[in-house]
């Protein structure tokens, strides 16, 4: 068994997942079991996941798909939600493969890495433009967590994970995984579901190529999950640097947002990442007190063992 993935089994790095999943707390998934229900006798269900894992038997449960507001902004958004053991084994696998996908990465990423966020986005904008590059593309995925394609994704993790054949049986299973709203249970075609404990490193591995390629035409970039500012001298050149994103994404099955995607300048302002830029300076908002978490979402109903056994048999 690959040290690696041996790594993944072990008991100890499940019980550290099982510290981190506990202390982040969350809703109950498909399967209607919850934290608190999960931590009674919690040390023989991490040895029966181990188990499950190494032995090539583990399969994830449906995630569970209910609605959520958006921050900040009208409408809502979908979370996709695995149960409490399937965030266990997904964060066994964060823990041990993290390294390796930090590697990777390029220091103009800035989302859901450790030591960076907003803050470092917003500094890393302040140096280039004091270097003189006072325009920028101000750019937007089109709903880019909904249409990642699945096997461009898996030869990414391919590439990443060389002869690891069980690992990246695990990262297709989620990336492939089945989902249920509490009527119906059907597969994810294409895209990344946001609320697995393994998306964020998935969103920013499939991004890579396009931060590499860009670095390469000598473009400066600062991105932020699925939004990112291309910052350019003149307006000509970040004219250029649509063109060139737009075929880039094209290649990727992905496209810009031509309703977000706009050219800015420091000179008119713009705002990007809650923070405004206007001339030479930087404004950022107070953070908002958090709510506190008293208001549950509404979950549907848990999903029944029997009804998901007659669809799996029928599908």
């Amino acid at each position: 068994m690959p040290e690696l993935f041996s790594t993944i089994c072990d008991f100890n790095t499940l019980l550290a997942a099982w510290e981190r999943v506990r202390a982040n707390g969350g809703c109950r998934g498909s399967d209607g079991i919850s934290i608190a229900s999960f931590s009674f006798d919690y040390e023989t269900k991490l040895r029966d996941l181990s188990n499950s894992i190494s032995s090539g038997a583990y399969h994830p449960f449906p995630l569970l798909r209910f609605p959520i507001p958006k921050n900040n902004r009208p409408g809502e958004r979908f979370l996709s939600v695995p149960t409490v053991r399937d965030r266990l084994a997904q964060t066994a696998v964060f823990l041990a493969t993290r390294d390796i996908f930090e590697a990777e990465f390029e220091n103009l990423s800035h989302a859901y890495r450790p030591g960076r966020g907003v803050r470092t986005a917003v500094y890393d904008i302040k140096e280039w433009r004091d270097k003189g590059y006072r325009f920028a593309v101000d750019a937007d995925i089109s709903a880019y967590f909904d249409n990642v394609p699945h096997d461009l994704l898996l030869q990414k993790l391919d590439a990443l994970f060389p002869q690891q054949p069980q690992i990246l049986r695990l990262f297709k299973k989620w990336i492939r995984a089945e989902i249920y709203d509490g009527t119906k249970i059907w597969r994810l075609e294409k895209g990344i579901p946001q609320g697995s404990v393994v998306s964020p490193l998935l969103a920013n591995l499939f991004l890579d190529e396009l931060d590499e390629t860009l670095m390469g035409f000598k473009l400066k970039l600062v991105r932020y999950a699925d939004d990112f500012l291309i910052l350019a001298k003149s307006q000509e050149k970040a004219e250029e640097a649509i063109e060139l994103t737009d075929m880039l994404l094209d290649d990727m099955h992905l496209e810009l947002n031509p309703l977000k995607t706009k050219i800015v300048s420091f000179d008119h302002g713009f705002k990007f990442l809650g923070a405004i830029f206007l001339q030479d300076g930087v404004y950022l908002s107070f953070p908002e007190k958090k709510k506190k978490k008293n208001e549950r979402p509404n979950l549907p109903a848990k999903l029944d063992l029997r009804r998901y056994l007659e669809y799996k048999n029928s599908s």
